[in-house]
C-alpha cells in the first residue's frame, strides 16, 4: 500500500482499525490486532512508538481508564481526508480552488455536469 493521504502504509492499517471501531481499544486489544490481523512481530515498545506519533500528528486520541490508557481515531476517515486536502490546496495551490480544479482536470475543459456540481457547491 502506497501513501494514502500523507499516512504512511502502517498508519493507514492502523486508522482503518481505529476507523472501524466505534469504542476505545485497550493497547492489548491493539496489540493483538497487528499480531493476529496485519500478521506483524512487532515488539510492544514499536507499537507503541507509532501510538504516540500518531496521537502527536493529531491522528488519535487517548483516554485514561483505571490505570490503562484507550486509544480511539481523533476524527473520522472523511473528516481526516477533508483536512489533508484543505491543507493540499493552501499548501500547493496558493489556497485557491481555481487553481486546484485547473490542476486536478489538467487544463481540459468541465463537462457541463461537473461545471453544475462546482457551482452548487460554491
Amino acid at each position: 500500500m502506497k501513501n494514502f493521504f500523507g499516512l504512511t502504509a502502517v498508519e493507514v492499517e492502523l486508522m482503518e482499525l481505529f476507523w472501524n471501531t466505534s469504542e476505545p481499544l485497550s493497547f492489548k486489544e491493539v496489540m493483538d490486532y497487528v499480531t493476529t490481523v496485519l500478521n506483524k512481530a512487532w515488539k510492544k515498545q514499536t507499537l507503541n512508538t507509532y501510538l504516540s506519533n500518531m496521537q502527536k500528528a493529531g491522528l488519535i486520541q487517548t483516554e485514561r481508564s483505571s490505570y490503562r490508557y484507550r486509544y480511539m481515531a481523533a476524527c473520522t476517515k472523511d473528516e481526516y481526508i477533508q483536512r489533508w486536502t484543505q491543507k493540499l490546496v493552501e499548501d500547493s495551490y496558493d489556497n485557491s480552488i481555481g487553481n486546484f480544479v485547473a490542476a486536478f482536470t489538467g487544463g481540459q475543459k468541465l463537462s457541463e455536469e461537473e461545471a453544475e456540481k462546482l457551482r452548487k457547491l460554491i
